[in-house]
């Protein structure tokens, strides 16, 4: 081996060429007399020293200019070739600006004059300890770079790496993933750059002095599953857990932080469907009790007229509102279930079970207008109620000749249709347990609609749709690898 390894060992071999053996002895005993550290190896010739650089491990070079065969600079660009890096000392008794320059153009370390004195060898011993701790220093950088890119590289999470002051130098690929940025941006930012618009579970800015950065460097210490929100470029919050550790300088500073960074936002997103479920769910009890109570009441005050007065005219209100009691008793209970509904999800094409769902009911002159294969991940029985639900409420809402659409988003899927539509101020309540603008309606259908979208992970919204009637839209949606 013929360089130095960019380990942390003192010693410091020295081979010095000079074609006068006896200046090459002095140099020898006066360098290793200045310090301790230094093993000097003399060789005679440029041509012996560069076998010498093939068979020995040298921290540095300390050559002659005016040789035989080879002069100091020749044998400077002979060693470039191969050892680019090894630090290179001309020391020379014929020096001249002309030497000088050549010798910096062609990548020396450092250039001395020889004169009188032993104080030229103090000089020269600490030139050469300037030099090769120069060269270790940056030898070792480059290999810490390089394990950093490989470990970066290898990674199966999102990494990125803070300096001392916060500032974020490195971001992996799946750090940029996961942060909607490339890393040429990133490392634009530092761990609270107000770009990040960091927030925790209620939507509140994240103070400081919480952040996983922070909370390193105030206590030394790595953190674990530190939780909150940022702002992604597509205005998506995503939900991250962070662990962080600190990467010592010295006993007294840190000189790095690196944070490996998980999305969280689809269990997030699950478990704030389940609390909602719940809360629908308990909504549900107060839906029961008051709906089924005041229908229940009628039939019974219709019964009891019928029974006095022996008029069956009595007797049609009274199977209407059962009619209404048991549709609404089945509707509540298909909401429940849509919770459970999705227990196991498959590769489905969602066009095909849009139709299925519209054979399912009595259509009569509406019309279906499906796009299609539209290739989604789903729990196809959730899917085929989702639709029915769907179909129906715009049945019911619309004119015989209704048309239902269903098309492709970017990360999802459609329906709508073009009847009356859903007045703006009514979109973020139509999904509501027991909403519903119809007298006969029971308001649980687009609450089932809305529970096996959350069941699944998806978004749903209820917009304007193309002609005017209501469009909901389902998004977050998985597909299937090969879809």
């Amino acid at each position: 081996m013929s360089v130095i390894d960019g380990g942390r060992d003192s010693a410091i071999r020295i081979l010095h060429v000079d074609d006068e053996p006896e200046f090459g002895d002095l140099v020898q005993t006066f360098l290793q007399r200045e310090d301790d550290d230094f093993e000097v190896i003399t060789e005679t010739s440029a041509r012996d020293g560069l076998a010498r650089l093939q068979s020995d491990s040298i921290d540095c070079i300390v050559s002659d200019h005016d040789m035989p065969e080879m002069n100091g600079l020749e044998f400077l660009n002979s060693v470039r070739g191969p050892y680019p890096e090894i630090p290179f000392i001309l020391f020379t008794g014929k020096g001249s600006e002309e030497v000088a320059s050549e010798a910096i153009s062609k990548g020396v370390t450092d250039y001395l004059q020889k004169g009188g004195g032993t104080d030229q060898y103090d000089v020269l011993a600490n030139r050469i300890r300037n030099s090769v701790d120069q060269f270790r220093t940056q030898h070792e950088l480059e290999r810490s770079r390089q394990f950093l890119d490989r470990v970066l590289s290898l990674s199966p999470a999102a990494v990125v790496v803070l300096d001392g002051n916060g500032g974020i130098i490195r971001a992996n690929e799946l750090a940029e993933t996961t942060l909607g940025l490339s890393e040429a941006i990133i490392t634009t930012r530092n761990f609270k750059d107000a770009d990040w618009e960091i927030v925790d579970a209620d939507g509140n800015p994240v103070p400081d002095d919480a952040l996983p950065f922070q909370q390193v460097l105030d206590t030394g210490e790595p953190v674990y599953d530190v939780e909150h929100g940022i702002r992604r470029p597509d205005g998506e919050i995503v939900w991250l857990s962070i662990n962080a550790a600190p990467l010592w300088e010295d006993a007294d500073s840190i000189e790095h932080v690196i944070a490996v960074l998980s999305d969280e936002s689809a269990k997030l997103d699950h478990e704030r469907a389940q609390a909602q479920t719940i809360r629908q769910l308990e909504s549900f009890g107060d839906v029961l009790s008051h709906d089924l109570g005041n229908i229940l009441n009628i039939a019974q005050g219709r019964l009891a007229l019928a029974r006095e007065t022996g008029e069956d005219e009595h007797f049609e209100p009274a199977e209407r509102s059962l009619t209404r009691a048991v549709a609404m008793l089945k509707e509540l209970t298909t909401a429940i279930k849509a919770g459970t509904l999705v227990d196991e999800v498959n590769a489905v094409d969602a066009s095909a079970v849009f139709a299925d769902a519209w054979e399912s009911q009595e259509t009569k002159q509406a019309t279906k207008d499906v796009q299609g294969p539209i290739h989604i991940t789903a729990n196809k029985t959730a899917l085929v109620r989702l639709f029915e639900n769907l179909i129906r409420n715009s049945l019911e809402h619309g004119t015989e000749t209704v048309t239902i659409r269903l098309g492709v988003l970017p990360n999802g899927f459609y329906v709508e249709d073009d009847g009356p539509g859903i007045a703006e101020d009514d979109r973020q309540t139509v999904f509501e347990a027991g909403y519903t603008t119809k007298e006969s309606g029971t308001g649980t259908g687009l609450t089932s609609v809305h529970q096996i979208a959350l069941a699944h992970g998806w978004k749903v919204r209820a917009i304007e749709g193309t002609d005017g009637g209501a469009r909901f839209e389902f998004t977050n949606v998985e597909r299937p690898a090969s879809g």
